[in-house]
């Protein structure tokens, strides 16, 4: 019997080490405890005492909600917070629109092809972002690099420094490599025998790389764009520094309100609009990838 269920030159195991050692009770919370606390410090504290500030700074004899009446009441702010809404997703849909060919370029290459063209999509994070704007300053301004290389093309100079155009470019440049390498990540998960499956039953390059290979490559496209979109929501330097007041976004009505006004209350009002505007696309993006994976687990 022994030796039906042990093979000539196994080792044998007993069940007390083949079992994996359980941490006691204690000693996991207690692993928890510091994690907790300092999450609980550097994040939720800041955002719980923006949200008590938001109800509770108001003026006398108002109520809890007047700030958040100020915050919609002014044509301004609901202006500008249509501004931000419209800047990120435009930012998130060139991102998208340049990050997809460059993730296909990295998929299809290899070796030390594939390592330089990872290295300029991630040189943006070993500047500073104050250097990166400074350097579009000096392409974009009336002056500048740009119109230098049209005015020797022969073409009419174009004013593009502090308009929505040059932030759209900045911020495209800055958030880039945050939807390459989740598309390239997705795009490294699909079986190349797919595409030659698909070519064998009859479908063109366009129509297997709408039907099969952009499919595939949805989460990865989903997740990236969602990360690009929050971010854009609360970009301060950028819009700041390439755009004008006409485009000012919202992270800069905050600092204005808490800088040169000290209104916090309106502040908090502000900030606590954004991150429920943050939250609802978080959620919605959740939903429709939920809805995505569920369709392709369906149609398998």
């Amino acid at each position: 019997m022994i030796s039906e269920m042990v093979k000539p030159g196994q080792p044998v195991v007993s069940n007390a080490l083949a079992r994996p050692t359980r941490l006691p009770l204690f000693t996991r919370y207690t692993l928890v405890v510091p994690v907790a606390v300092f999450f609980a410090v550097i994040f939720l504290y800041p955002v719980a005492m923006m949200l008590l500030k938001a109800f509770t700074d108001v003026p006398a004899g108002a109520g809890h909600l007047a700030n958040f009446a100020w915050f919609f009441n002014e044509e301004t702010n609901v202006r500008v917070l249509w501004k931000t809404l419209h800047t990120s997703a435009l930012v998130t849909v060139c991102c998208v629109l340049v990050a997809y060919p460059v993730a296909c370029a990295m998929v299809a290459t290899s070796g030390t092809w594939r390592l330089a063209i990872l290295g300029v999509v991630l040189l943006p994070f070993w500047t500073s972002m104050v250097v990166r704007n400074f350097a579009w300053v000096i392409i974009l301004q009336d002056r500048g690099v740009l119109n230098y290389v049209l005015a020797l093309a022969g073409l009419p100079p174009q004013s593009i420094l502090g308009t929505s155009t040059a932030v759209t470019i900045g911020m495209t440049q800055v958030l880039l490599p945050f939807v390459v390498l989740p598309i390239y990540s997705s795009l490294r998960s699909i079986d190349p025998s797919m595409m030659r499956a698909a070519a064998v039953l009859g479908a063109g390059p366009i129509t297997a790389f709408f039907k099969v290979y952009l499919p595939l490559s949805l989460p990865g496209v989903t997740a990236g764009a969602l990360l690009v979109f929050v971010l854009a929501l609360g970009f301060y330097v950028t819009p700041a520094m390439l755009g004008s007041p006409r485009e000012a976004m919202l992270s800069e009505l905050v600092i204005t309100q808490i800088d040169r006004l000290l209104a916090w209350g309106h502040a908090s009002a502000m900030a606590t609009c954004l991150l429920i505007t943050t939250l609802l696309v978080l959620l919605a993006g959740a939903y429709f990838a939920r809805r995505s994976r569920n369709a392709q687990q369906s149609n398998k």
